[in-house]
């Protein structure tokens, strides 16, 4: 998926040029605030158990009503929880939402061009889009600004072939003069979009590791669901190799990662042919 490049030019005097391809995916419109979450809940028939068949008339007023909350819930790009898309869409009947869901993530996909993503942690959803990716010229300023400072992190992250110590993204940020210690120029709240803007849309993740030799825990950061989503690999490893000077085929295990293993062109030579019998 290719991208246009972007020159970004850091405001301070010592700051070094960066010039990087930004993936941005554009995310659901808002359709409302929470009054919105009850006027989409289907109205349920006096009388009528929560258990009993439904009809297809009832069952399309209920995948209607999913979809609209699934995109009004997906606006700060935070995952979704199943508690919440079952009290707003169902009105709390449980039993209709495996079908009801699926129904509504092929709507999303097949109408919006979205794809419902559930994550492996206690049933929750995010919401990705499958349309080609827009230019970062097209965001807002601050759009503009938040997605670079991502990219730069995702892309070191990349690099290192996981997840690493807090610290070391720190100091990675630190020699690109972008500091934690108050608010930059250019990006504003780094530790703020850091440890929780981030964290919280599924860019990235934060966990304790016992590391050997240390007495305390330490706190490693790597990519979250909705980065493995929503980046391409081989963007992000063309974008940093650019930045490094060095062409990708130079870090084997990135490479892979992107592009899948190396062939070699004297497999096809070496393959034996069955003797036939």
């Amino acid at each position: 998926m290719g991208r246009p490049k972007r020159t970004l030019g850091q405001p301070s005097t010592s700051t070094a040029k960066v010039r990087v391809n930004i993936g941005v995916s554009a995310g659901p419109s808002n359709l409302g605030s929470s009054s919105l979450l009850q006027s989409t809940q289907p109205k349920q028939k006096k009388g009528a158990s929560s258990s009993a068949v439904l009809t297809e008339p009832e069952l399309d007023e209920m995948v209607i009503s999913m979809v609209k909350v699934v995109l009004n819930l997906s606006v700060n790009k935070h995952p979704i929880k199943k508690q919440a898309l079952v009290k707003h869409a169902l009105a709390g009947n449980g039993r209709a939402f495996a079908k009801v869901i699926e129904r509504a993530t092929n709507e999303l996909a097949h109408v919006y061009g979205y794809k419902l993503v559930e994550t492996e942690r206690n049933k929750k959803y995010i919401v990705v889009s499958t349309i080609t990716s827009g230019s970062v010229l097209d965001l807002t300023e601050k759009y503009r600004r938040t997605y670079t400072l991502l990219y730069l992190i995702l892309g070191y992250i990349f690099m290192k072939s996981g997840d690493i110590p807090e610290q070391g993204l720190w100091d990675y940020l630190a020699k690109l003069h972008i500091t934690n210690d108050r608010k930059h120029a250019y990006f504003g709240d780094v530790r703020k979009l850091v440890t929780q803007t981030f964290i919280k849309q599924a860019y990235l993740v934060r966990t304790k590791k016992v590391v050997e030799g240390m007495n305390e825990d330490r706190i490693f950061i790597g990519w979250g669901v909705r980065a493995e989503h929503e980046l391409s690999k081989k963007d992000i490893l063309e974008s940093m190799c650019k930045l490094l000077g060095r062409p990708s085929i130079c870090y084997m295990a990135q490479h892979t990662a992107a592009y899948g293993p190396m062939r070699n062109e004297d497999d096809e030579d070496d393959v034996v042919e069955p003797t036939p019998k």
